[in-house]
């Protein structure tokens, strides 16, 4: 059965996230389908799961939520790995400290739902600030955000070769 990489995207950072997972597994000898969360019609028929979800207000996105609830049977049943795009900025203790703030708040929903989840990362996403009035992209600046590509690629691969050998061990 084919590996499930499901995102939810509202800019297509996290679409073009979950192709590069979903092409480094299928490199790794695996068969994957890789489809946005609405487009999931259940997890029964597949090995495993990976899901991703920009984080907007400390929270996945509406699709994500409503996909992990409507799945969280199968969810359980089944390896499950997560991964979030969040904020981007300067290296500090503001980062720092919403980064933990991010990623607990995720987690904890998550782990409501499927207990089991065997890792969740969050990754520095992709922000251009056009969806931003001015005066508050001068104000993000300020508190130490910046806009671009702050993807980390090095780091999103080397997860995925973690999955992978996960994966392997489970006989998959």
């Amino acid at each position: 059965m084919p590996i499930l990489i499901t995102y939810a995207t509202s800019r297509g950072s996290t679409k073009e996230v979950s192709e590069r997972i979903a092409s480094r597994l299928h490199t790794l000898g695996f068969a994957v389908d890789c489809r946005p969360v609405g487009h999931v019609f259940s997890v029964e028929n597949y090995s495993a799961v990976i899901i991703g979800s920009p984080i907007y207000h400390q929270r996945w996105l509406l699709d994500a939520q409503k996909f992990v609830d409507v799945e969280a049977v199968g969810l359980r049943m089944k390896p499950v790995w997560a991964f979030s795009l969040g904020m981007v900025g300067k290296p500090g203790w503001r980062r720092e400290r919403t980064i933990k703030k991010e990623k607990s708040s995720i987690e904890d929903v998550l782990i409501q739902k499927v207990p089991k989840v065997r890792d969740h990362r969050l990754f520095a996403g992709k922000d251009d600030g056009s969806s931003v009035s001015t005066p508050l992209r001068g104000l993000y600046r300020c508190l130490g955000g910046s806009f671009g590509d702050m993807r980390d690629w090095t780091a999103i691969d080397s997860w995925t070769n973690i999955i992978a050998k996960e994966l392997h061990a489970d006989g998959i």
